[in-house]
């Protein structure tokens, strides 16, 4: 009889729910244990969906959002996902495939998530002990600008993480130096983290690391950074951030693409500057301000500026801050009227090609290949006018969509024998990279053309992922618009605002010299002679502050 009552209890116990199905661990010397409320994951455990214990965060995040989206209705408690220190790979770097946007979509992800009332917590009070991991970026392993993780939803809570994107950056694990990994890729592409879409989003005591466009939860309606760390390059930070007591480093000019209409907010905060000359906070004018903060600069001549052109509509405060110890007082952005900028005049598109006239249109060449795009002939392929960021001050011809072409037709019954033009090129990229990504973008410079077979001569300039700071160039070829390469590519520093670029064909000789400056570089083929004497420039980068400003274009022909 006592037998059979043991037994029945046993059967029960086991029936109940949640008696076994939990999992006791610590968490800042409190005993927990797991439910559908809290969740833990240890790298080094076995996953056991019932006890709510995973191996991975990924496994753990998919769990949350099954169990965030069957709340019940008026259901507003928290999820809590404690996390074990170790180096978690949302997304696999060792698997060789390019991650590509869903359909419809321009940016691939790790995860994609939809839940609301999400805590994460990192059990170290070292950030850097629990690591969210991928290493992937725009051409480097992906074919858009990748970003770990999306998140739909409210009440996102994150603390004692560190988020990182180590395409461009090295993985350094102080616990456990088998878990670094060296970076993959030299040259800095648009590598991201968190991009989000709700409100009331908190981080805690956590780590950003990446360099272009950072992306700490992005695009959430307000974010609270509390004692965290950033490094970054441009277009990178939260813009409708408050941050408090955070500590920055910044790569370069301009960590803000732009700031929300109420503008960010930084409160006692450490900012160092890796840059020279001038720090700028915003690349397009908007609203920040400072109360508090400590700039510090290996550069003891650095300047900080608000933007390089401020609008008086966006106001920003300085208030107790300081660079290199020294009181810092950038003024607030006045409230009389700014200089105009020259206005862009657009240039009616002209499609025919018609013997001693230019043709003005957008085209998509052969050789984009998975680039390939449909070029937009709804509006002007070109604008007249000022440059931007790295091309201010320049004045010319400006790509007003993707695919702008630009092609002189010459008469069709004169034989052209020598010719050579020559042209400034001036990119708003400044650094030297030309243009926005590597995802086929380049700029054609073309002489002794047919406009009608497309067929010719000519030097290029392509954005490629080995450089961040250069392009490529060599001498192409065009043969009924089939497009070949003719010279070895050359690493060209050069193409700055300055460039200047002549090239000639006499005979059998082509050659293209590019010069900035004092700087040169010479570029030589041997080509086959031809009687054309056209002309065809033919960019397929993006436009604004990825456009390239063409000026001073001039022909000779000689016999």
């Amino acid at each position: 009889m006592k037998k059979s009552i043991i037994c029945i209890a046993f059967l029960t116990a086991m029936a109940t729910p949640g008696v076994y199905a939990q999992k006791a661990f610590k968490a800042f010397g409190e005993t927990l244990k797991t439910d559908k409320r809290c969740l833990y994951v240890n790298s080094g455990m076995k996953t056991k969906s019932a006890q709510h214990v995973f191996k991975t965060v990924n496994e753990a995040l998919e769990c949350a959002e099954r169990l965030s989206t069957s709340r019940p209705a008026g259901d507003n408690s928290e999820i809590k996902v404690y996390i074990e220190p170790s180096v978690y790979w949302i997304d696999n770097p060792d698997d060789p495939g390019m991650r590509l946007p869903l359909e419809g979509e321009g940016t691939p992800f790790g995860m994609k998530l939809k839940f609301s009332g999400i805590h994460l917590i990192g059990l170290s009070e070292a950030a850097e002990d629990v690591v969210l991991a991928c290493q992937r970026g725009q051409t480097q392993g992906a074919d858009g600008n990748f970003t770990m993780l999306h998140i739909d939803g409210d009440n996102i809570t994150a603390e004692n993480i560190t988020f990182g994107n180590y395409c461009n950056v090295d993985l350094v694990y102080p616990r456990n130096s088998r878990l670094n990994r060296k970076k993959r890729a030299d040259a800095i592409v648009q590598a991201q983290l968190v991009l989000c879409n709700g409100k009331n989003y908190k981080a805690k005591n956590c780590r950003f690391i990446s360099r272009l466009n950072l992306c700490p939860f992005s695009g959430a309606d307000d974010v609270l950074f509390e004692d965290c760390y950033f490094e970054c390059t441009d277009d990178a930070l939260c813009g409708t951030g408050t941050y408090r007591h955070c500590r920055f480093t910044f790569f370069s000019s301009k960590p803000f693409y732009a700031t929300s209409a109420q503008g960010a907010l930084f409160e006692d905060c450490e900012i160092h500057c890796k840059t020279n000359g001038i720090q700028y906070l915003t690349k397009a004018s908007s609203p920040v301000t400072l109360r508090r903060c400590a700039f510090t600069s290996d550069d003891p001549n650095l300047k900080i500026e608000w933007t390089r052109k401020p609008n008086p509509r966006h106001k920003c405060y300085m208030t107790d801050c300081t660079l290199n110890g020294k009181p810092l007082v950038v003024p607030t952005t006045p409230d009389i009227p700014m200089p105009v900028s020259f206005p862009l005049f657009c240039i009616n598109n002209i499609p025919e090609v018609t013997d001693g006239h230019w043709t003005a249109d957008a085209h998509c060449p052969t050789d984009l290949g998975m680039y390939a795009f449909e070029a937009d002939k709804t509006k002007p392929a070109w604008v007249f006018g000022e440059g931007m960021d790295g091309a201010e001050g320049c004045y010319g011809m400006i790509q007003n969509v993707k695919g702008a072409r630009l092609m002189y037709t010459a008469h069709h019954d004169e034989e052209y024998k020598g010719q050579t033009v020559s042209v400034n090129l001036d990119p708003c990229k400044g650094p030297g990279q030309g243009f926005g990504s590597a995802t086929g973008q380049y700029i054609d410079i073309c002489i002794k053309f047919d406009t009608r077979s497309l067929t010719g001569y000519g030097v290029r300039f392509v954005r490629t992922p080995e450089y961040d700071k250069a392009v490529a160039t060599y001498l192409v070829r065009y043969d009924n618009g089939t497009i070949t390469q003719i010279t070895e590519p050359a690493k060209c520093t050069i193409f700055r605002k300055g460039c200047h670029v002549e090239i000639s064909s006499k005979d059998t000789q082509l050659s293209a010299e590019i010069r900035n400056g004092e700087e040169k570089m010479l570029l030589t083929a041997a080509v086959e002679p031809n009687a054309y004497g056209g002309i065809h420039i033919q960019h397929t980068g993006s436009t604004g502050a990825s456009a390239t400003v063409i000026s001073n274009l001039r022909c000779i022909y000689s016999e």
